[in-house]
């Protein structure tokens, strides 16, 4: 039987130095991932901020599209008929930032924060006077065919360091805005 004096002799342990270098490995995976976690967080944000103005422009263009245009009888509570390069039409006003509110969210009171981040326009174009998605005026859609844009402005999130905009603007956008753009064509019922 060895000795308990040889047993200790023969185990092969960690140097000081071996138990430094594994800390500072370590060190350095621990900061780079917290280091990544703003970037994450603000992405998640983003996310969110894009989701929500999707569910705006749908909601606008799901009121839009149940609202009565029909050929008999004569009624067009859609508009946009006779309007040409896609003015807004009086049915469907420009809402600014301190006119969305969600339910249950403060009164906006003019702050682009939180509820009152989100601005949105609605474009309806007669096909019969310019082309929509491809089909022009010499089609036998006269009358009967309008294209609908609703555009939801936001303003993004911005953090330290971080540019304020990614780059996704549309027309009517002011400097920092990015959007999300619905388009659809909606005919006339009989």
């Amino acid at each position: 039987m060895p000795s308990v004096k040889a047993i200790f002799q023969d185990d092969a342990g960690m140097s000081l130095a071996e138990v430094l270098v594994a800390a500072a490995v370590i060190l350095v995976g621990l900061v780079a991932l917290i280091g990544a976690m703003p970037l994450g967080t603000s992405q998640v944000g983003e996310a969110n901020l894009k989701t929500t103005a999707t569910f705006l422009a749908e909601q606008r263009l799901e009121q839009i599209k149940n609202a009565k245009w029909t050929a008999v009888p004569a009624v067009d509570a859609l508009g946009g008929g006779g309007s040409t390069g896609g003015a807004a039409v009086a049915q469907w006003p420009d809402e600014g930032y301190g006119t969305i509110a969600f339910p249950g969210s403060p009164a906006c009171a003019g702050n682009p924060s939180g509820g009152c981040r989100f601005r949105r326009q609605v474009r309806i174009t007669d096909c019969s006077i310019v082309s929509c998605a491809g089909i022009g005026t010499a089609t036998p859609t006269v009358n009967t065919l309008r294209q609908v844009a609703v555009v939801v402005f936001f303003q993004p999130l911005a953090g330290t360091g971080m540019s304020q905009s990614t780059g996704n603007t549309c027309e009517g956008s002011t400097q920092g805005e990015e959007c999300v753009k619905l388009t659809t064509l909606i005919a006339k019922r009989p």
